[in-house]
Order: structure tokens, then sequence, then C-alpha cells
């Protein structure tokens, strides 16, 4: 082997002529080949790794071509295929065939020969020196690959055209490129995407951080991207066969009501969904409060492609960058979500509150909503702080928040802990800054929600418990020695000192008490637009409504209930993962800036300890020993690794 000689270089089914430019023995040689057009790269390439050597040289790739070009010329189709016939089976070698071809064998038939047999004619194929007949079908198969071979061509040729374009600083498009190199992100097959990062002179074999490098230069990928994410399937679109299999129009009876109440609906500033809204009205009887539950059930059909995709899901996953639906956009924040001024079905818990907040006489129907209010949480904020706020009508709002507080005092004496640690929510789109922002759990406005839902949640089970319905209850022992009496707590160090006694949480098809929650029991029913769980219990219910068979036996439930938790667990998990590095990303801009509030919250075997950061709903380590629990400290942010997990706080005031 040596500088200058002329190479063919494999390229899936098809051969291209390469040019040795350097050559270093122990070393990979760097081989000049064209891609489709004019585009000419360098690859590095082993000996072994070659289809074949000539014994010519030349100056240059594009006087290599033109000597195989000459080659090729030597002889017709028609005699290659006289040659193919002519020996049958037996294995042949070169100079046998430039013999037959050319009447002699010389360094110059054999480079023909080769040329002609391997790189022209798919009859023959060669193997360490010697060639073999190929049979009519494996011709076929491989004449449509070299046919493929070409369109795949004819894409990268235009990708890498206008990637030049793009590192010159021109305007480039790009198509489907984008696309297609996500394939490779994802782990899946995409021959066209591969020969071009191959081409791009990435490796031999191309992965997903080739894709991911290309991308990121193209200006489609921020380097902040999940990749185990990206390949674990989490992020992958519904299928538009499982959206088809959802009925065209909502299963509600014939003579279900139309509620013309005053349904308010309350959420974040831009929720994804809309799963619950609240009226309150005042009876002789005491405050009748009514709760309708988005009804997504009325559209899925039990072991449907929809119903099974949703199983599988679990439920909606809230990560910073991605957020993925357990049911299709067109269900979840289009027809089944209770939007404003829309009819909609629902199913409506209602109940009485008496004077000290106690329920009863629950019930449930099926039922058409309208909402007629849609208020923020931090419009419901701002309304109380005193400010100017047209939508909200304030006496409606008194009410409901004056109802929840009768209804949340009611469960802390039957013996409830509510405990609302510091919560943010994080937001990282692509190319932008992250985002985040606190989240005060014990503002009115939540803890109204929280509230309505955790009674809407009981009377369910209430209801399911006296009418022997197979339903997912939830229960949680009482914590045997809890260090607080039941109340409502929103210090960090309080309720991290409640959250190491607490015992987790069960899921069962017969109802038991909720500890914690202070209720006989609990069913979660409230969010079916994102729990799949809460879909399960709705399909329960709705048939002991219709007086028909439950779809699902007590054993069902159970193992269909823990699926969709293994599910939803998992997704939680990426979530948290996702979350922890976006807040690490976060305090990365802020080394050495203003200082961050945070609590003591524990002290760890290592003798640190451990600190909350309020702002960020994040606890880390501190080497601190002259703090205790409870201790509220300003920590400076010294150096942060988002990528390794890694954070450094240093105290600067107590």
């Amino acid at each position: 082997m040596t500088e200058g000689q002329i190479v063919l270089v494999a390229d899936g089914p098809l051969l291209r002529v390469g040019w040795v430019q350097s050559y270093k023995p122990g070393r990979p040689m760097r081989v000049q080949v064209r891609a489709f057009g004019d585009d000419v790269t360098v690859l590095k390439l082993e000996r072994p790794e070659l289809a074949g050597e000539l014994s010519l040289r030349s100056a240059s790739l594009a006087d290599a071509e033109k000597a195989v070009l000459a080659l090729q010329n030597r002889a017709t189709r028609d005699e290659l295929d006289v040659a193919w016939t002519l020996f049958a089976d037996r294995p042949l070698g070169i100079g046998e065939l430039a013999e037959v071809l050319f009447g002699h064998e010389d360094a110059d038939t054999r480079d023909a020969a080769t040329v002609l047999a391997v790189f022209s004619h798919t009859g023959f194929a060669l193997t360490h020196g010697r060639l073999t007949r190929r049979d009519a079908a494996e011709r076929a198969i491989l004449d449509q690959q070299r046919l493929r071979q070409v369109e795949l061509d004819v894409d990268v040729a235009q990708w890498r055209k206008a990637l030049h374009q793009h590192r010159a600083g021109m305007r480039a498009t790009f198509g489907d490129a984008p696309q297609r190199l996500m394939a490779i992100v994802r782990g899946e097959d995409d021959p066209a995407a591969a020969h071009w990062l191959e081409l791009d002179g990435r490796h031999t074999h191309a992965d997903a951080r080739d894709a991911t490098d290309l991308l990121n230069e193209l200006g489609f990928w921020d380097g902040h991207e999940d990749l185990d994410l990206w390949r674990s399937g989490l992020l992958q679109p519904w299928s538009a066969e499982a959206i088809a299999s959802l009925r065209p129009t909502p299963d509600m009876p014939a003579d279900a009501p139309h509620l013309d109440l005053p349904f308010v609906a309350m959420d974040n500033d831009a929720p994804h969904e809309v799963d619950d809204a609240i009226c309150v009205e005042e009876t002789p009887d005491g405050t009748r409060v009514h709760v309708a539950i988005a009804h997504p059930s009325a559209w899925i059909v039990p072991g449907s492609l929809a119903d099974l995709a949703a199983r599988q899901r679990g439920a909606t996953m809230y990560h910073p960058r991605h957020v993925v639906g357990m049911l299709p956009d067109v269900l979840a924040r289009d027809v089944a979500s209770l939007t404003r001024d829309a009819w909609k079905p629902a199913l409506v818990v209602s109940l009485t509150l008496d004077a000290t907040g106690a329920p009863r006489d629950e019930s449930l129907q099926e039922a058409w909503v309208r909402v007629k209010h849609v208020w923020s949480y931090s419009l419901v904020e701002r309304a109380l702080a005193g400010e100017n706020t047209p939508d909200i009508d304030r006496p409606v709002l008194d009410q409901l928040i004056a109802t929840g507080l009768r209804a949340e005092g009611a469960r802390i004496r039957n013996g409830a802990w509510l405990l609302y640690r510091p919560d943010c929510e994080v937001s990282a789109p692509p190319f932008k800054p992250v985002e985040v922002r606190q989240v005060q759990q014990t503002s009115p406005g939540r803890r109204l929600v929280t509230e309505m839902m955790v009674q809407a949640c009981a009377a369910v089970a209430q209801l399911g418990s006296r009418n022997r319905i197979a339903l997912p209850y939830r229960t949680q022992p009482r914590p045997s020695h809890a260090p607080l009496p039941p109340g409502l707590y929103d210090q960090p160090a309080d309720c991290f000192s409640m959250f190491r006694v607490l015992e987790a949480g069960t899921m069962q098809a017969t109802p038991a008490p909720h500890g914690m929650m202070g209720v006989p029991a609990y069913v979660q029913f409230t969010s079916p637009l994102r729990r799949y769980g809460d879909v399960l219990a709705h399909r329960q219910l709705v048939a002991w409504l219709r007086g028909v068979p439950a779809p699902h036996t007590l054993q069902e439930v159970t193992q269909l209930a823990q699926v969709a938790d293994d599910a939803a667990r998992d997704r939680r998990q990426w979530q948290r993962k996702g979350s922890h590095y976006f807040k690490l990303l976060w305090l990365a801009g802020r080394v050495n800036g203003k200082p961050l509030d945070g609590q003591v919250v524990r002290v760890l075997a290592s003798g640190e300890r451990l600190v909350f950061l309020s702002a960020l709903a994040l606890d880390t380590p501190v080497r601190a020993p002259m703090l205790e629990v409870g201790d509220h400290v300003q920590l400076l942010v010294r150096n942060v690794h988002p990528t390794r997990g890694l954070v450094e706080l240093a105290v600067t005031a107590t």
C-alpha cells in the first residue's frame, strides 16, 4: 500500500473510487472519496475495510476516477455476462477473469478485471481476492440496493450542499434532514442520515452523539437535551391509529342534564389541560359544593388502541422541556378540557358542608357543564391583594375561599396533616434561558382548589364504599410517631420532619382510611386528563351510575391501576431528573451572585447539613456544622456542574 494508490471503497451496496491521501503502517489510512455530486471527503480506514486495491497510482482523486472509468470501458456488459456463465458456481481468481476477458494476465488486466467484475457488474462477489458467482436472486437484491443507495445519495448530496452553505454563512434549507438525524438520536435506522454523518467525517458507524453534534451545529439542538430520554421512546407522539380509535362523539346518556351553574376553573397561568371546575351555593341545609371533573372516558373505548396507549403512559409527563400527554391533545386539551363558555361532558361530585366544614350527602352524576369563570392563581392573588382585577367576581371568590378554609379546618380537626412545602415550576425551552417560577402552595387559591379536590376524592370513595364499587382506593396509615400535631405546615424543616415518619401509601380495590388526608377513604378521581388511574375510576363509576356491570373486576382494577402507577412512576423519574438538571443549570448562571435563601432541614450522617432552597425547591448538602435544623441561612453559589449533578454552596449569613 502506498500513497496515491487507487482503491475501491464500499459504500453500502455501492463501490466508490478511493485515492490514498496518506498511509503509515499501523495507522488508519486517509482515503479521499467523492460523495454523490462533487463533494470530496476523507475517510479514515483500515486496510481490511477496503473493497479492493488496484496497482494503479495517480496524482489526485480526479485522476483516479478517470483511470477507473477507462478500465470500466475495457469490456462490455455482455462480455462480463458470458464470463459470469462460464465459471458456473466455481470460484475464480482475478487473473483467470483477466485471461478470459483480455487473453492474458498482467497488472493492467488484473486491475481492469477487478474494476469490471466488482465495480460495474452485480454477477460477481470479491472475497479475499477470489470471485464467486451470484445467483439471479442475489443479483436482483443487489440491484435494488444499489438503486436505493443512489436515491440516498441524492438526499445526502442536497444536505451536504446545504451544510456547505451553512458553514459559509449562507442561508440554507435542510428539508427533513433534522428529523432524519433525530431518528439516529432515537436509536432508529436511517441509512441516509447515517451516511451523511460518515461523509462529514464523524465515525465509520454513526451514533447518537454524532447526530446531536451536527444538529447542534445546524441550530436544531442546544446541547441540553437528555439523550437517554430521547432514546427511551417516551417522547414518541401519539399514533394516528390510536387517535382514530377514540369515539368521534362522547358517549353520554341522552337524559344527562345541562347544569347551568357558575362553575369556576382555577389553574396556572398557562395550564396544559383543565381537569376541574368548582361551584358553591348556599342552601337551607348548608353549603352545597359541586366539583365538575372532565370526562375523557366518554371518548375512550375500553381495550382500544387509545386506551392501551394511555395505560402504558400512565400519566402526563411534565418535563421542563417536554410535556408528553397521557392522552392525545385533541382530547386532553380540546374536546374534553373544561374550557370557558363551552358545554362539556363531566362527572359532577356534589356534597354539603355543615357549619363546621364536615361533608355529608355526597352524590355523583354525569352531566354537561359550562365553565363561566377561568381564573389563574396569579390573578386570584392580585385580587386578594387589593389590585383592580375586573375578570374576578370578588363575591364569588370570597365565598369559594371561605368554603375551602372551612372544609380544610374540619379535616385538620379530623387528624389531617397538610404539608405545603415550597415548590417551583421549571421551564427550559430550547435555545432560551431556564425559567424558574416559585409556587406559593399556601396561596388561598391553590389551597381552595386542593381542598375541593380532596373533598371530591373522599366523596367518591364514600360512594364507592357504600355501594361496593371496585375502585383504585388510596390508603396511608397515620404516622405513629409524628413529630408535629395535625395541622397545616409550610416550613421546609417541618415538612421534612413529617416526611421522615410517613409510611408508604398503597393502592387497593377496597376502601380504607387515609391517615394523612384525614378522610375515611380516598380515590384519585379529579385528574383524568393526566392520570390513567383516574380514568379507570371514572369507568367503574359510570357503569354504576348507568346500572350496568362494571367493566373491570376487583382484581382487574388492582392490576390495571398498578400497571398505570408503574408507568407514571417512570415518567416522574424523568421529570425529576430533568428538573434537577435545569435547576442546576439555572444555578450555574448565578455563581458568586446574589445569595439564595434556604433552611436547614436535616443533619446528615456525614455531619453536613441538608439545606432546602425555597426558590428552587431543591435540597442540597452544605458544610455548616454550626447550623441546626430549622435555621434559616443565606447561601452563595460557588460552583455548579449540571451534568454531574454537583453543586457547591457556601453559607454567607444566618
